[in-house]
C-alpha cells in the first residue's frame, strides 16, 4: 500500500464524521421517493460498499452482486449512488431508448486534478462535448473512415516487417502501430521508429497518470476534496505533485501535434486527417478561438482512444492464438484458399474469410478492453422495472457480464470463434458492437476506423506467422499464467510468446514482394 493511500486514508477518515452527519442531515430534508431503489449489497456507514469491491478488476465484483440481486443493482461509494447494469436488455432500455437522461458523465475530481478534463469521453454531456463529438463523427463515420483504408494496410505491412525483424519485441510493434495509424488519420503525422518522440508524449502521460489516478484516489478525492489542500510537501502527498507534471505533460499532448498538423496545413498537405477536416469546418462557421479550442481538445482525446483501445485488443488476440494453436489452424487453411500464398489479405477479401471476422468478435468478447464501458451519469431521476434511480447517481455499465453471459455465450470462459458462425460458414447477426464500443448516445464514434485497423492487423498477422509458447531446452512449452493489467482498459501482461513465419524461405525480400503484390492487387 503506497505512503499516498494511507495518507489519503488517513485523512478522508478524519473527515468523515462530520460529513456524514452533514449528508444525513440533509438526506431527512428529503422526501422519500415513491420507489424503492435497486436491490444491492448493504452498505457501512460512510464507505458504503468500496469494501466489498475488487479493486483490481471490479467487474467481477459486479458480476457476483448480480447473480444475488439481480441485473440492476444499487450500491454506494462512500456519498456517490452507483447503479450498475449487468444486461443488455437494461443497458439498451436506459443508454438507448432513454438515452438523452443517461448520457452525462459523472464529475471527476481527479480530472482537472491530472489535466485531463479535456478529453471528450469524460467530459459532461453538453454543448462543449457535442461541438467535439462533431469533428469526430465528420472524420470517422462509415463512410468518412474508408479514406484511410490505404495507409492502414501501408502501415500494417510495416508491423509484418518489424515483426519479421524482431519478433520478440512483438508487444512493442503492436502499440507503434496502433498508434502509427490513429496518429497518422488525426494529425497526419507518420512515425518513423517505435521510439518516435511524438508517440512518447502520449505515453509517458499515461504512464504516470495509471500509477497515480488510482480508483481509490478518484473515490476519495471526490468525497472529500479539501483533502487537496494539504500542501505538496506533506508526507504522502506526492500525489498532488505527480499531478502538476501530469498537467504539464498533457498541455504537450494536446499542443505539440496540433502544431504539427497545423505547419502541415500551412505546406499544403492532402492527405486526409481528422485536424484537417476539422480546419475545413472552421472556415466555413467562421472559426474561432472556442471552437479551435475543441479541435484540439478532441484530436488529443482521440489520440489517446484509439491507441490504447486497439493495442489492448490486439494483444489479447496474440494470447488467444498461443492458447489456442487449432484455431490458427482453421484460420491459416481459409486464407490460404481465399487468398492463396502469393500477396496478403487485403480488405476486399473480408466477405470471403468469415471464420477472420469469427475470431475478432470472440477476442473483443472473451476478454472486453473497457468492461465496464465510461460511466455515464443520471440527469434526472427515473424508474425502470419499479425501482427509483436517483438523479447523479453514476450508472457502470458491465461490459465483461454481458460478454460472459452463460446463456448468450455457451462456455463463456472459452475462446470459441464458432459461437458467431451458421452451420454453412457465414456469420451471425451478433457483431458484438455493444460489448466492443458501448451503448447510447456515448458509445465510440471511431468503432469503423478501429474494426477495419483490427481486421487488417488480424488478417496478416494469421497470414504470415504462427503463434505458439517458446520452447525450453527438452523441446517443451514454456509455462505461462497469463496476468492481465488492470484500470479503465485491460489486457494481457507481456507474455512469452514465439512469432514463426508459416512460408518457407520468409526474409525481408519475400515479405517485400508479398506486400508488393499486395498493394498491386488492391
Amino acid at each position: 500500500m503506497s505512503s499516498d493511500w494511507i495518507t489519503l486514508c488517513v485523512v478522508a477518515f478524519a473527515c468523515v464524521v462530520a460529513v456524514d452527519a452533514v449528508r444525513r442531515h440533509h438526506k431527512k430534508d428529503r422526501s422519500l421517493p415513491p420507489y424503492p431503489l435497486p436491490p444491492g449489497p448493504t452498505p457501512l456507514p460512510i464507505i458504503g460498499n468500496i469494501h466489498n469491491v475488487n479493486i483490481s478488476a471490479p467487474w467481477l465484483t459486479y458480476a457476483e452482486w448480480s447473480k444475488v440481486y439481480g441485473d440492476l443493482v444499487y450500491s454506494r461509494f462512500f456519498n456517490q449512488d452507483v447503479i450498475i447494469i449487468n444486461s443488455e436488455k437494461i443497458a439498451k432500455a436506459l443508454l438507448e431508448d432513454r438515452s438523452s437522461n443517461y448520457a452525462d458523465r459523472p464529475h471527476l475530481i481527479t480530472n482537472t486534478l491530472f489535466g485531463i478534463d479535456f478529453n471528450t469521453a469524460l467530459m459532461p454531456y453538453g454543448g462543449r462535448w457535442r461541438l467535439q463529438r462533431r469533428f469526430f463523427h465528420q472524420t470517422f463515420k462509415a463512410e468518412s473512415a474508408s479514406r484511410f483504408v490505404p495507409m492502414q494496410q501501408r502501415r500494417i505491412h510495416l508491423l509484418a516487417h518489424r515483426l519479421l525483424e524482431s519478433p520478440e519485441r512483438v508487444f512493442e510493434h503492436i502499440h507503434e502501430f496502433t498508434t502509427s495509424v490513429i496518429i497518422n488519420a488525426i494529425y497526419d503525422y507518420d512515425p518513423v521508429s517505435p521510439d518516435d518522440p511524438m508517440v512518447d508524449i502520449i505515453g509517458r502521460v499515461c504512464r504516470l497518470i495509471a500509477a497515480v489516478n488510482t480508483p481509490e484516489a478518484a473515490g476519495i478525492l471526490g468525497a472529500f476534496p479539501i483533502i487537496l489542500s494539504i500542501p505538496s510537501w506533506f508526507p504522502g502527498m506526492s500525489i498532488k505533485r505527480k499531478a502538476a507534471l501530469a498537467r504539464t505533460w498533457a498541455r504537450d499532448w494536446v499542443e505539440i501535434p496540433f502544431e504539427h498538423a497545423l505547419r502541415k496545413q500551412n505546406e499544403g498537405s492532402t492527405s486526409p486527417a481528422m485536424v484537417f477536416d476539422g480546419f475545413r469546418e472552421e472556415d466555413k462557421m467562421g472559426g474561432g478561438t472556442a471552437r479551435l479550442q475543441a479541435l484540439k481538445d478532441a484530436a488529443a482525446t482521440g489520440f489517446l482512444a484509439g491507441s490504447e483501445t486497439s493495442g489492448a485488443a490486439l494483444m489479447t488476440f496474440v494470447l488467444a492464438m498461443v492458447l489456442h494453436p487449432a484455431i490458427q489452424d482453421k484460420a491459416y487453411a481459409e486464407i490460404d484458399a481465399v487468398v492463396g500464398k502469393e500477396r496478403l489479405p487485403t480488405f476486399d477479401d473480408r466477405p470471403s474469410l468469415p471464420y477472420i471476422d469469427a475470431i475478432i468478435r470472440e477476442t473483443l468478447r472473451w476478454n472486453p478492453v473497457v468492461p465496464l464501458s465510461v460511466p455515464h451519469a443520471v440527469v434526472k431521476d427515473d424508474v425502470y422495472d419499479g425501482y427509483h434511480i436517483p438523479k447523479g447517481a453514476t450508472v457502470m455499465t458491465n461490459l465483461w457480464s454481458m460478454a460472459h453471459n452463460e446463456f448468450k455465450y455457451p462456455k463463456p470462459f472459452e475462446f470459441i470463434p464458432e459461437r458467431f458462425l451458421y452451420s454453412d460458414g457465414t456469420l451471425t447477426s451478433d457483431n458484438v458492437q455493444n460489448i466492443a464500443f458501448g451503448f447510447g448516445r456515448r458509445s465510440c464514434v471511431g468503432r469503423a476506423f478501429a474494426d477495419v485497423s483490427m481486421w487488417y492487423a488480424v488478417a496478416t498477422i494469421l497470414a504470415l506467422w504462427r503463434m505458439s509458447f517458446p520452447k525450453d531446452e527438452l523441446g517443451n512449452d514454456v509455462p505461462c499464467e497469463p496476468k492481465w493489467a488492470s484500470g479503465m482498459t485491460t489486457y494481457p501482461l507481456p507474455f512469452p510468446c514465439r512469432f514463426e513465419p508459416r512460408m518457407p524461405g520468409m526474409d525481408a525480400k519475400k515479405l517485400e514482394e508479398l506486400t508488393h503484390a499486395t498493394s498491386v492487387a488492391v
